[in-house]
């Protein structure tokens, strides 16, 4: 039996075996990362036409270059994870190894699916209240559209005195020029009528659903922050932070030998120096982050790190982890912020830093 699928204007033709092996795959990275992929019909499709001359090239020891391999891993962490977990699967059911380049070009596939995603997410809706007359109103909608463009949809404009006799239930947040003292059952924030990088930064927080401190506060636990530590090896620093989790009882102690294995997959060193292990299944019964500085970067693979987050996720997890996705892709993403992070003496440190150094994030 096969498949037909129409790509640009042509009908393509896609065999069970292969339409099989994609279901298992996009099955097996929502299991582990919670990415809920599997109703994406245009990555179905991509990966339907892009595996089975994968599987062939790997076939017959065909190693497609990659040129875009360390650029895919710095930019799309979380869609290289979901390229690791797919070619688990695809090396399960064919006893085909896979390399790490054909696992980038998977990671563009499901890359291409979360930025798809993120189109998804509906625009907050915003009353703006403004005392200066209809002149700054208008620029200060105009400024705002073009910033957050469909993030942001503006329903109206009103004045203070009138704030009373508006109905809020369709309203996300109140941007306002002036104080608002009374007790409002949704955000108010006040910027300046000529916005200013601060002014974005606000708005740009209450757009995001969770912000990056409550994600902090979420995942990270004191007693597992560890800053300016003195390891010489990736080992070193696995086994130390392995060890920590297992000592307070909150992983098994197969933790550190799944962690090694999936760093024999692929190192789990995205660039800018930031590891980010994980064992190849989940194996607690909380999602958590272990945290590590180091005093002077290490060889992780072929890359620098002095920043590494051991990522435990809870097995048989149902919970939403998208945000906590994306803060780690922030990470990963932004070398001065990760270079804040490692001059931190302290977990207080560490929780000033996300507060005030991160970057925006975007939805």
């Amino acid at each position: 039996m096969v498949q037909s699928f129409s790509t640009g204007g042509q009908k393509q033709i896609v065999d069970d075996d292969t339409s099989r092996l994609v279901q298992l795959m996009l099955k097996a990275i929502d299991q582990k990362l919670q990415l809920d992929l599997a109703g994406d019909a245009e990555l179905l499709i991509g990966l339907s036409l892009h595996l089975k001359p994968a599987i062939n090239r790997c076939k017959y020891g065909m190693n497609l270059r990659n040129p875009m391999l360390d650029e895919i891993k710095a930019g799309y962490p979380i869609a290289f994870e979901a390229g690791i977990v797919a070619s688990r699967v695809i090396e399960e059911e064919t006893g085909l190894s896979i390399h790490e380049n054909e696992i980038g070009y998977m990671a563009l596939h499901f890359g291409a699916a979360l930025e798809r995603r993120k189109m998804e997410i509906p625009p907050k809706r915003c009353l703006i209240v403004c005392a200066s007359g209809a002149g700054s109103a208008r620029l200060l909608q105009d400024r705002l559209r073009s910033q957050f463009g469909s993030k942001l949809t503006i329903l109206g404009t009103a004045e203070l005195y009138s704030l009373p006799h508006v109905s809020l239930h369709a309203l996300d947040l109140i941007i306002t020029t002036i104080p608002i003292h009374m007790d409002l059952p949704i955000p108010v924030i006040q910027v300046n009528t000529i916005l200013g990088g601060s002014d974005f930064l606000k708005i740009e927080e209450a757009l995001t659903s969770e912000t990056r401190v409550t994600l902090a506060t979420q995942y990270m636990k004191k007693e597992l922050v560890f800053t300016k530590c003195a390891f010489q090896t990736k080992e070193e620093v696995i086994h130390f932070l392995t060890q920590k989790v297992i000592d307070m009882g909150l992983a098994p102690a197969e933790l550190t030998q799944s962690v090694m294995e999936r760093e024999e997959s692929a190192p789990t060193s995205f660039g800018h120096y930031t590891a980010i292990p994980h064992p190849m299944t989940p194996l607690t019964e909380e999602t958590f982050w272990a945290i590590c500085t180091l005093e002077k970067p290490i060889i992780w693979g072929e890359k620098k790190v002095q920043f590494v987050c051991l990522l435990c996720v809870e097995k048989e997890n149902a919970k939403d982890l998208k945000g906590m996705y994306r803060l780690l892709g922030e990470l990963v993403h932004h070398v001065k912020f990760i270079q804040h992070l490692i001059t931190c003496d302290t977990f207080e440190d560490m929780l000033d830093v996300m507060y005030k150094k991160a970057p925006s994030y975007k939805n």
